[in-house]
């Protein structure tokens, strides 16, 4: 029998995940069954929506690999908001099934999904993905352009040995070089979101579901920016951040029309502005990490990324702000 660490270690987070799901359950006083019943449609649904998102993502690579790849799940090749969607898709199932609101069972499902997402994918390290840029050339004067003497970060170092290993880089076993540890900040960052999410307080069905989207979605923005793994690109295009500034147009969408009575047209304009106008600033600071807008090739690659989080404040306070007056309606 053989043992495969990465799958273990994302059947462990499943499970932290259902736990905290049983005890919140509890806590909003839903049908116990709704537990296993989740639990046994979630899970293959998840990984199903996963696979399949990926496959239609890379379409023409998949049908060259022949309709049969799509269950060699060994292999990889899976999408975080295909799992979503299974995720969804279960809830709303069991909504009927067990004759209760789905959107009390997908708030009851947001942090324990939050959390087996966040440690998720802290195990991309065991199957040599989630990094970063190496911090050698992070660090360096000349990692970017040597006439201009720039590199890649504000802060030149000569001697990087203090960010060699956990919690800061992951030997990439390829080249022999120290990378940014991504995904596990990104862990981390999931998992202080959840306290976030927990101290939130929301008097409609759906809100906490909405907002814990809406913390991924900015989440994803910025960190699937700084991987330099396998993640799923389209050409320079990251799909990750399309899918997610997708879903965050939906969620200001969905806040709009759950509110009553509804906007006027200036309050919907100005959310609109402020949310297109974040992610146009997304957009900038992608370009500016290419190198791609000349006259502000000067700017560190660090600065950039933070332009880049305060879009993603921006975009999370902008949807947040729609869901809040929502959810006071």
């Amino acid at each position: 029998m053989q043992f495969y660490p990465y799958g273990s270690a994302l059947a462990a987070a499943a499970l932290v995940g259902l736990c905290f799901f049983a005890w919140q359950v509890k806590r909003q006083g839903l049908k116990s069954e709704t537990v296993g019943l989740l639990a046994v449609l979630a899970i293959p649904f998840g990984v199903l929506g996963g696979r399949a998102v990926y496959c239609l993502c890379r379409f023409t690579w998949f049908m060259e690999q022949g309709m049969g790849w799509f269950f060699r799940l060994t292999e990889g090749g899976f999408m975080m908001y295909g799992a979503l969607l299974g995720v969804l898709l279960a809830g709303f199932l069991v909504s009927k099934i067990t004759h209760q609101s789905a959107a009390s069972i997908l708030d009851a499902v947001a942090a324990p999904g939050l959390v087996t997402y966040s440690l998720g994918r802290m195990a991309d390290l065991l199957c040599g993905q989630g990094y970063g840029w190496p911090i050698e050339d992070w660090f360096s004067v000349e990692a970017f352009d040597p006439e201009e003497y720039t590199g890649m970060s504000v802060f030149h170092l000569e001697d990087v040995s203090f960010f060699e290993g956990l919690p800061f880089s992951v030997e990439d076993g390829y080249y022999g070089n120290f990378r940014w540890a991504v995904s596990l900040w990104i862990g981390v960052l999931g998992l202080v979101l959840v306290v976030i999410l927990l101290r939130a307080r929301f008097k409609r069905e759906g809100s906490r579901s909405i907002f814990c989207i809406t913390l991924l979605a900015c989440l994803t923005v910025l960190l699937e920016s700084m991987r330099q793994d396998d993640l799923m690109r389209w050409g320079v295009v990251r799909a990750g951040q399309i899918f997610s500034a997708v879903l965050l147009a939906l969620l200001l969408v969905v806040c709009q029309v759950r509110m009553q009575p509804r906007p006027g047209a200036k309050t919907i304009c100005l959310e609109w502005v402020s949310l297109l106008g974040g992610m146009g600033l997304v957009m900038v600071a992608e370009f500016m990490l290419e190198k791609k807008i000349v006259f502000l090739d000067f700017v560190p690659m660090d600065g950039c990324y933070v332009l880049m989080i305060l879009a993603c404040i921006w975009m999370g306070i902008t949807v947040h702000a729609a869901l809040k007056r929502q959810d006071a309606a």
